[in-house]
Order: C-alpha cells, then structure tokens, then sequence
C-alpha cells in the first residue's frame, strides 16, 4: 500500500462480540479473493497488549486499494467460538499467502477506528502494524488446556 493511493474503505462488517456472524461475513467478502488475484494483508488488530489468553481482535484486510474492516469478534476474549473463528480466518490468510500483522490500539482509538474508519487512520494503523507469525493465532489459551484435562 502506497501513501499516495487513495484508499476504499467499505462499510465495517460484523456485529462486535459475535464470531460466527463475524466470520460468516468475512468468509463470503473472501470469496472473491479466492481467483489468486489480489494478495493481501490480514491485520489483526487488539487494544490488549502481552496478554494474548484474553486478547480479542478486530481486522483490517487490506487487498491493493480496498480496506474492509471486520468487528472486534476474533479471539479468546470471545471464548471458543472466538478462537475457532481467529484459528480460520489466520489458515485462510495462510493458505492464500497474505501476510498477517498485529497492532495494539488504546481503547479509544479502538473503537474509533473500527467502528469509523477513515483513510487517515486506517494508514496510521498500517504503519504502526508488526509482522506477526500466524501460527501464535493458532494456540489455544494454556487455560482452556487445563479446563479440558479435567473434563
């Protein structure tokens, strides 16, 4: 992504705390990925720093030009639908070889951003964002290991 390409940010997608709606929208926008044409970033986007068991995430998908934002319902914060959600999500950016990234956002900008994104911050995001290894997206909370066990 350029600084100088003027960005097309669609409407967000999601209901915030709902994964599998979150999910189901995010997957049909995918769709139309799936020809091999467009790379993209995944950016997985959290206002919890160093406390990945609880974290919840929100995403910028970034595909040349067009910005699609989806709800912050991604995550252990959302339970294990939130994290069947994220594990999906991160494979598919896998299998399709788009970069994942993570950034931290205070709580206020958080919801600024997701809920009203705009050119200006979406960049600053971008910019502020950190490569990040897609397979720490796909541990479950040690946690939830532990609640199995004594099942």
């Amino acid at each position: 992504m350029t600084t100088t390409a003027p960005l097309q940010i669609a409407d967000p997608l999601g209901v915030p705390g709902a994964p599998q709606e979150t999910l189901t929208a995010m997957m049909a926008h995918l769709e139309q990925f799936h020809s091999g044409g467009a790379v993209g970033q995944l950016i997985l986007v959290t206002d919890r720093q160093g406390d990945r068991d609880r974290a919840g995430y929100a995403v910028v998908l970034i595909a040349g030009p067009v910005v699609t934002v989806a709800a912050q319902a991604f995550g252990p914060r959302y339970g294990q639908p939130g994290m069947q959600a994220l594990e999906q999500l991160v494979r598919w950016a896998q299998d399709h070889e788009w970069l994942v990234r993570e950034t931290v956002l205070n709580g206020s900008d958080f919801t600024r951003v997701i809920d009203e994104p705009d050119a200006g911050e979406i960049r600053k995001l971008v910019a502020a964002s950190n490569p990040s290894d897609p397979g720490i997206y796909l541990v479950w909370p040690a946690t939830w290991k532990e609640e199995r066990w004594q099942d």
